[in-house]
C-alpha cells in the first residue's frame, strides 16, 4: 500500500537553506535523523523551502512575520541601507508554490519547522496558508 504524501521543511532534511546558510538554529542541530527516518516510514516525504521557492537567496537577511487584518506583512530584520525593507510578496509567492505542490501530491500533512516566519504552524506565512487549506500542519 503506497505510504501518504507529507510536505516537510527542506532545513528539517539537512539543506542549509534557512537564512544564514547554516544547518543549525541557536547552537542545535536541526536535522533530526531519527524524526526524519521515523517519518519516511510513515510518508512520502516532499522537501520544501518556500523562501527559495519565493525567489530568495541563501543566505539571506534574517525576516519577522507580523498579521495584518489582510494577511501577512514580512519584513527584513533591521535595516538595510537605512531602509526598511519588506519580503511579503516572496513568502506570499513561497507559499502559494507549496501549496501547490501539497495540491498535485494530494498532501493532507505538513512537519515544519517552528519560530519560522515562513514555516511556523501558527504564524508562518506557509503554515496559516496550508491549515487555512485544510491541511494537518505539525511544527518540528
Amino acid at each position: 500500500m503506497p505510504k501518504p504524501p507529507a510536505l516537510i521543511s527542506l532545513c528539517l532534511c539537512g539543506v542549509p537553506c534557512r537564512y544564514h546558510g547554516k544547518t543549525h538554529k541557536m547552537g542545535h542541530r536541526l536535522y533530526k535523523e531519527k524524526l526524519v527516518q521515523k517519518l519516511k516510514e510513515e510518508y512520502e516525504l516532499i522537501p520544501v523551502c518556500p523562501e527559495q521557492m519565493g525567489g530568495l537567496s541563501t543566505p539571506r537577511p534574517p525576516c519577522f512575520t507580523t498579521w495584518a487584518e489582510d494577511g501577512p506583512v514580512v519584513e527584513v530584520r533591521g535595516l538595510q541601507n537605512g531602509q526598511r525593507v519588506f519580503k511579503t510578496e516572496e513568502y506570499q509567492k513561497g507559499a502559494d508554490w507549496c501549496l501547490w505542490m501539497a495540491q498535485i501530491f494530494g498532501a493532507q500533512k505538513a512537519f515544519l519547522l517552528k519560530e519560522s516566519p515562513a514555516c511556523d504552524p501558527v504564524n508562518g506565512v506557509l503554515g496559516r496558508k496550508l491549515r487555512e487549506h485544510g491541511l494537518d500542519v505539525r511544527g518540528v
